[in-house]
């Protein structure tokens, strides 16, 4: 019901912006796109992948987790990322790493969130360093310093060794019923204990920080090879800025996959480089950067079904077994 209320919503909001752009000239700037630019851009979604399979070897690398395997995990995630609400696919991962490779399923649950936070504080360093860039011309740009750094310190606090969270949602636990206050409680455990697998290995930490760096660096170059494609000569940080927010605004919650709120702040933060018909194309060519795995990772989703099929047949063969 959240996926189809979302499409409505993401419906409506493309067609409040198609309805100020001539939709005429987005064909036509299609038609003036450069091939090879443009191939490059789609293309780019392979190392990507590959990049981010890479680092995902690297975080659970006691677990002896393959190439191959991070391949088809972040690729049928990509998948069911479009299917299910609130990036839920992702969390497929940590139900691989539980029954497949024996982690403890709380700890898998908690790694899988660590991921997301990493993409997200290396997302937010680059918005940081594009932003002040930008400032220099736009002086205005620079109250979005204001939730960009405020959010890149909040998450570095969460996921540093100094157990922040764990603190707080103690802290809160006590101020609640029994109930939320046990699960809070289990959170707490399994994150701080989290915190601790993963700066255990201080270089293995610092590698995944620094590849995640790189990764969000070249998903925002993907975005500049994408402007040169349609003729638009962005300057590389101020692209970081504007791809920055535009991605930023496309993960508020109540679109599907961030269409519509994305396509309209790509449209607002470009336009001192882009006119709005080549700024929606470029909101097209976006949200291909997520069809694409999604499409590539149809095939992987069966064996997320099959091993969730073997656990389940598992535990009822333990229960008769125990009865």
């Amino acid at each position: 019901m959240k996926k189809l209320i979302g499409l409505v919503v993401s419906a409506a909001i493309l067609a409040l912006l198609y309805t100020s752009i001539d939709t005429g000239g987005i064909w036509a700037a299609a038609q003036l796109t450069r091939p090879a630019w443009l191939i490059a851009g789609l293309l780019f979604v392979i190392p990507l992948t590959l990049l981010t399979a890479w680092r995902f070897t690297i975080l659970v690398g006691g677990l002896q987790v393959g190439f191959l395997e991070s391949n088809r995990l972040i690729l049928a995630a990509s998948t069911l990322n479009m299917i299910l609400p609130s990036k839920l696919g992702d969390l497929a991962k940590a139900h691989v790493l539980s029954r497949r490779h024996g982690m403890k399923a709380s700890l898998s649950f908690s790694v899988v969130v660590l991921e997301k936070a990493v993409d997200m504080i290396s997302l937010l360093i680059w918005g940081v360093f594009g932003i002040l860039v930008v400032g220099m011309k736009q002086p205005a740009m620079l109250w979005l310093l204001l939730p960009v750094a405020g959010g890149l310190v909040l998450i570095a606090v969460l996921i540093s060794p100094s157990r922040f969270l764990p603190r707080i949602l103690t802290l809160l636990g006590d101020l609640m019923p029994a109930r939320p206050k046990r699960g809070l409680e289990a959170f707490a455990t399994s994150w701080q204990e989290m915190l601790a697998w993963f700066w255990d290995h201080a270089r293995r930490a610092l590698g995944v920080l620094l590849l995640s760096f790189i990764i969000w660096g070249a998903h925002l170059f993907q975005f500049w090879v994408f402007c040169h494609a349609l003729n638009g000569e962005v300057p590389l940080l101020e692209n970081a800025a504007f791809a920055t927010l535009s991605i930023l605004v496309g993960l508020l919650p109540f679109t599907f996959a961030g269409v519509g709120t994305r396509d309209a702040a790509i449209v607002f933060f470009y336009a001192p480089y882009l006119p709005p018909q080549q700024a929606a194309l470029l909101g097209i060519l976006a949200t291909l950067r997520y069809i694409i795995p999604a499409i590539a990772g149809a095939p992987f989703v069966a064996d997320f079904a099959g091993l969730t099929d073997r656990a389940r047949g598992s535990s009822e063969r333990d229960e008769v077994k125990s009865r």
